[in-house]
């Protein structure tokens, strides 16, 4: 059974290689366990252990028959570690929204992890590099109109292998300070949890959904130039900060243009953090952005944008916000058990009015091991709070009554996901799962008569983590 997923996870990386055109079947993924989901590559999604470095998973090999892994591993003790994951997820909304309907949306990334300490004799050196294509379509951007998303890979909407991370990494101070700079993403580093990946909502994947909206972020695939530090005080706490470009023509494009003429600000995080893998994390953090935005409400006239048109006011004030985020593991059966039993939370507060949404609360629970059979599955429970801004709220009032309906968004919108992560194999993941918004918004089709009713939605995340696949293990420890 593993040799036969192992031939046809070859044989689907070949087929992408290849550029060829993937098809909008569920086709699987998973990013890298342990110290890899830190490096700023792929979705934050977290290993068995909620935070703890995961080993290299063990692949059997039926006699006789090669291990395609081998050489891969070989490769990653002399300092190149290959990585390459692919994430396919699939939702049908059945109810409410603005419209029904069914999408499916994916992407495949890979990329490498070069230890320059045993490439070159340096010390504490490497280099990130990292390709992304996506495929498909989004349901919110298609059918729902939602801010919330019911698939977390974002789509980009230009369709082109795109180069995403391009980054030189040095540890300092006896490896107490960690500094990378290059073409990066933001939300690679800031206000994630190990649990929020562990569902196919992009409510929580891999920052709260108000962070990778509202505050400046680049989010991967379309990486800026950064600059990012971060030192440990403590064997467990540390302070994180950095510079990163705000440049919105990245996304349509294929990476390759480091020119800063489209530059429109710069955004600066701010983060602290207690941590201790395998049991707990808290984050207290903050940002700022110098880009100009969007004013939601105004055109540039100072009339309503959704009763007469026009194009929207520029808001010339810094865009500013703060989160709280934490996870504490509550239950295991034994100390070295990788049954778990883990629970997170958070919020998100803007700190300006020209936003469509003002505020998010988030919690949910991770239940991995819900069978001492099945030591590595999960079941998970998230949900979200999202507190429209007014100015939106009137905004989509007005733009639903020029289209001839009536009616006002509830300003208080809930996402809920339910699911269970099956692990059918190492780096083989496929987690059905069903979700409910209440009071959805519809910020994404503002256009529109309709005042959507509840949604009811039904969802599949596959994935594939072929480093899992092949026995790969990350270069060192995580949070």
């Amino acid at each position: 059974m593993k040799t036969t997923i192992n031939i046809l996870a070859v044989s689907i990386l070949g087929f992408l290689i290849q550029d060829t055109t993937l098809a909008a079947t569920v086709s699987p993924s998973a990013s890298l366990p342990g110290a890899l989901a830190d490096t700023p590559d792929t979705p934050k999604v977290p290993n068995d252990t909620q935070g703890e470095p995961a080993a290299a998973p063990t692949v059997s090999q039926e006699p006789g028959t090669p291990d395609p892994g081998a050489a891969l591993r070989k490769l990653a003790g002399q300092g190149v570690l290959l990585r390459a994951n692919l994430i396919n997820q699939y939702a049908r909304n059945t109810r409410g929204g603005v419209g029904q309907g069914h999408t499916n949306v994916g992407q495949f990334n890979i990329g490498a992890d070069l230890n320059l300490d045993k490439l070159i004799g340096t010390h504490g050196s490497s280099f990130h590099f990292t390709v992304y294509k996506d495929y498909g379509s989004g349901l919110s951007h298609d059918v729902t109109g939602t801010f919330p998303k019911q698939q977390n890979i974002y789509k980009n909407e230009f369709p082109a292998w795109h180069l995403g991370l391009f980054a030189f990494e040095q540890k300092l101070l006896d490896d107490r300070l960690d500094v990378v700079a290059g073409r990066l993403g933001t939300t690679a580093y800031y206000a994630k949890l190990p649990t929020n990946c562990q569902f196919q909502n992009g409510d929580n994947c891999g920052v709260p959904r108000l962070v990778n909206s509202e505050s400046g972020y680049s989010l991967l695939p379309s990486a800026t130039w950064g600059l990012n530090m971060r030192y440990r005080t403590t064997p467990h706490t540390y302070i994180e900060t950095g510079v990163y470009e705000v440049n919105p023509s990245t996304a349509a494009s294929n990476g390759l243009d480091f020119s800063t003429a489209e530059s429109t600000g710069v955004t600066v995080p701010l983060e602290w953090g207690w941590t201790k893998p395998g049991n707990f994390d808290l984050k207290v953090g903050g940002y700022i952005s110098t880009a100009s935005h969007s004013d939601p409400y105004y055109n540039t006239a100072g009339r309503s944008l959704g009763s007469f048109g026009g194009t929207a006011r520029k808001v010339n004030e810094d865009r500013k916000g703060v989160y709280l985020l934490g996870d504490k593991v509550v239950w295991r059966p034994g100390a070295d058990s990788k049954r778990n039993l883990a629970v997170f939370g958070g919020v998100v507060q803007q700190l300006e009015d020209e936003e469509i949404m003002k505020q998010q609360f988030l919690s949910g629970v991770v239940l991995t091991g819900p069978m001492a059979s099945r030591p590595h599955d999960t079941i998970g429970f998230s949900a979200s709070l999202f507190n429209l801004t007014d100015k939106e709220t009137a905004f989509l009032r007005d733009s639903r009554a020029k289209a001839g309906g009536h009616g006002s968004n509830d300003p208080h919108e809930y996402s809920l996901e339910l699911n269970y992560g099956w692990h059918v194999s190492p780096g083989v993941i496929v987690m059905p799962n069903v979700q409910y918004i209440i009071n959805p918004d519809n910020s994404g089709m503002p256009k529109t008569a309709i005042l959507p009713k509840n949604m009811l939605v039904y969802g599949l995340n596959v994935q594939i983590n072929f480093g899992g696949m092949f026995g790969l293990s990350s270069p060192g420890g995580g949070d």
